[in-house]
């Protein structure tokens, strides 16, 4: 009788087809944030450099302690490599995309997902799947993207004045829980708070002109999903050239909460919300307000000026062959896998 034996070996993941990988033979920088998604990253980060090993990858690992260590760290070790790997949430993306810029080198960029929104992930079609997100890291085809520059740092996706940035702040005691209490949160600053301290007085400029007044929300980006579920900026893409901005005039708590849950639709659209395009903007913080950047929390003080700007084909990603339809990418899709 023929029986079939199961051992430990037997629940490994298949990742035969990974032996031709393209980029297998490179040199991988991976920084690793071991508090993402609630300390998850962790586990991602070590599993990663463990199918790294199996696969014979050349590669070096390090964990980071404290906020801008990852920066420092793709500064030090980027000369010595030929990839860098963010592990982590968006903070940690774009903690590593600021280094990368830093050093001036133009060598690409690989995530791993492991944060709570993943929202440059999303945007850019890398799934939270462990096997495809890793063949994606081993392809050796990237695409450039642009970035957006303000004052002299760089964000991937988002910035954002006004009540996303306050939630964003209230909600930062709750890591293991932030999309569930980011959405509790914002329900109480509705609905409770009725968001009476939320607006912000705000000067914008455009290419296209001035908008000057109280905001609920500003948010200026370059790719349309924000917050993991929300379009809030549906027509950005990350390789336009352009940036775009959506904000929100004070309005009736219902009403405002309304319009932010049918956001959920990409094809949703609202002349509620003011929309605009340009390569820059001029933002002066005429009111102390929260900021956020790419996810991660800043007080700004009033007289404080951004100045922000879209950097063109500034960042080379590591991005799937076939890309969703829904991406926050132009141009023609790529093609199969070369393995």
């Amino acid at each position: 009788m023929d029986l079939q034996r199961f051992t430990q070996a037997s629940f490994r993941e298949d990742l035969h087809e990974l032996e031709k990988a393209t980029g297998k033979h490179q040199r991988y920088l991976v920084v690793v944030n071991p508090v993402s998604r609630g300390g998850k990253a962790m586990r991602e980060g070590v599993w990663l450099v463990k199918h790294l090993s199996r696969l014979g990858v050349s590669h070096e690992a390090f964990f980071t302690d404290y906020p801008g260590h990852a920066r420092n760290i793709v500064k030090r070790w980027i000369d010595s490599v030929d990839v860098v790997v963010a592990v982590g949430g968006d903070g940690t993306v774009n903690e590593v995309i600021n280094g990368v810029m830093a050093s001036g080198s133009d060598k690409p960029l690989a995530v791993f997902p492991a944060g709570t929104a993943d929202d440059f992930c999303h945007n850019v079609g890398i799934s939270r799947d462990r096997k495809k997100a890793l063949e994606v890291l081993l392809t050796d085809s990237s695409r450039p993207i642009d970035l957006m520059r303000y004052n002299d740092r760089y964000a991937a996706v988002t910035l954002g004045i006004g009540v996303d940035a306050e939630i964003a702040y209230h909600t930062l005691s709750h890591k293991r829980i932030r999309i569930p209490a980011y959405f509790a949160v914002g329900l109480r600053t509705v609905f409770i708070e009725r968001m009476q301290k939320s607006p912000r007085e705000l000067r914008v400029e455009s290419e296209t002109g001035v908008l000057e007044g109280r905001f609920l929300i500003a948010v200026f980006g370059n790719a349309p999903l924000y917050g993991r579920y929300v379009y809030w900026l549906p027509e950005a893409l990350m390789d336009d050239g352009m940036l775009d901005m959506s904000a929100l005039r004070p309005m009736k708590p219902i009403a405002a909460w309304s319009l932010l849950m049918k956001c959920f639709d990409k094809d949703f659209r609202s002349d509620k919300i003011i929309h605009d395009r340009s390569t820059w903007f001029k933002v002066e913080i005429l009111e102390e307000s929260f900021m956020q950047v790419d996810g991660e929390v800043y007080k700004v003080n009033t007289g404080e000026k951004l100045d922000i700007s879209v950097e063109q084909q500034a960042l080379n990603v590591r991005l799937p062959f076939q890309l969703p339809a829904d991406s926050g990418l132009s141009g023609e899709k790529t093609g199969p896998p070369a393995w």
